[in-house]
């Protein structure tokens, strides 16, 4: 997840560069839709890597394998069908994604071509994921860094040699995601997977135990997007098109960092679905345990390195030369940051109930956190005409999703005897 979020961030580095300030701020009027993406590559693939975890758990291995069979021959077809349905409401989608009219151009150039890839982003993360739960994390790293590779060099390619500004930056995201597909399909086809394909019945009825577990993982992605969106709409009405630039880096910053967490959290679902599977409390319980430690420790280096490091993660995006809007991109992050000590954790909580397929808690964690509070919080300061505390609204909204997701950790851990 930490390849992911650089190459990511590297459209932006290079449009920043290379195009402008402005196009960079079309980017990050993109991005909601680009997280959409993930989210629902995450609502699949959250929901079937756990159930496959259990089933395989059980030792059931034919029944995971069309399980992986038959999900995979509906994501496909989903894929088709989201283009078709996205691309005949594109304008309609850019306007509601709040491009104004000196970057709908470029958002619209932007969203036209990503589309194109679509069923590749869904596909390919749903295959990272199983390739974990399959026992293969080492090669779900390489195809990420194999995409990632891909995607920086063609960015300088497209966007730093021949000059295709917004829509190369498209395109390099697109092929990146290409590669990582091919490389995990080959791992199921032809590698050492225990994971096959293999004929399969169309059984819809199984996305009634996929959906309500993948929903809270999706909920979490979902809320980057529209954290971003509801960011993107309170800055335009109280600061501008400057501060929507500036938002524009923190939002590259506040990926890496809520990434890194959902990385960890990921990384641990499927283990604590395996266990849970297999009846085991205290190998699951152990692995939560580790992963809270984790969080702890990435939360702190996090913060610490954007409070120490404020200059040089804004001179990444914005030129020094540019004062007034460096100065000010600087104070914002600092602003900001005190969020990156409390996001893990109620992103960790929200994936160890999904995990265990308890996805109702999952699911209120993810919407109190990601439309909830932020839009309760984002609301009041805006209404106190305050850019200051506009900053701070990220980290009143996880401090209050925080003490509820403790409240609800501890009370089910205590009351519920399976979790002991």
């Amino acid at each position: 997840m930490w390849v992911f979020s650089i190459y990511t961030m590297v459209d932006g580095l290079f449009v920043a560069h290379y195009v402008g300030e402005r196009s960079l701020s079309a980017i990050n009027v993109a991005l909601p839709f680009v997280n959409t993406l993930f989210s629902i590559a995450i609502l699949f693939s959250t929901g079937t890597a756990t159930l496959i975890g259990i089933t395989m758990g059980r030792g059931d291995h034919t029944a995971a394998n069309k399980i992986f069979s038959f999900t995979a021959a509906f994501e496909l077809l989903f894929s088709i069908f989201l283009y078709l349905v996205c691309r005949l409401n594109l304008s309609r989608i850019v306007t509601a994604l709040g491009a104004t009219p000196a970057i709908y151009d470029d958002v619209f150039l932007y969203l036209k071509i990503i589309l194109l890839f679509n069923g590749f982003f869904i596909i390919s993360y749903n295959f990272e994921v199983l390739v974990k739960t399959d026992g293969f994390p080492r090669l779900a790293t390489i195809g990420v860094c194999l995409s990632a590779v891909t995607n920086i060099f063609l960015d300088y390619l497209f966007v730093g040699i021949f000059h295709w500004g917004v829509g190369g930056a498209a395109w390099a995201t697109g092929i990146a995601q290409v590669f990582s597909t091919l490389l995990f399909l080959y791992h199921f086809v032809y590698g050492k997977s225990t994971l096959q394909f293999q004929s399969f019945q169309w059984n819809f009825k199984i996305y009634a135990k996929i959906l309500p577990i993948g929903f809270g993982s999706f909920i979490s992605e979902m809320s980057t997007g529209i954290i971003v969106f509801l960011y993107n709409h309170y800055i335009l009405l109280l600061i501008g098109e400057q501060g929507l630039i500036s938002y524009t880096v923190i939002s590259y910053v506040n990926l890496f960092v809520s990434m890194s967490m959902i990385g960890l959290t990921q990384g641990m679902q499927p283990l604590v679905s395996y266990y849970y599977g297999k009846r085991e409390p205290e190998e699951y319980h152990r692995f939560l345990k580790f992963s809270i430690i984790g969080v702890l420790c990435l939360s702190v280096l996090s913060y610490g390195i954007s409070f120490f490091c404020t200059d040089f993660l804004t001179t990444i995006f914005i030129q020094p030369s540019n004062k007034d809007l460096f100065d000010y991109t600087t104070s914002a992050l600092l602003y900001f940051s005190p969020s990156f000590l409390l996001v893990g954790f109620n992103l960790l909580i929200a994936g160890y109930f999904a995990a265990v397929g308890y996805a109702k808690h999952s699911v209120f964690i993810a919407l109190a956190r990601g439309f909830v509070f932020i839009w309760i919080s984002l609301a009041i300061t805006f209404s106190l005409q305050n850019e200051t505390l506009l900053w701070l609204a990220a980290f009143f909204a996880e401090l209050i999703t925080l003490i509820c997701s403790g409240i609800l950790l501890y009370v089910t851990l205590h009351k519920n005897k399976q979790f002991m």
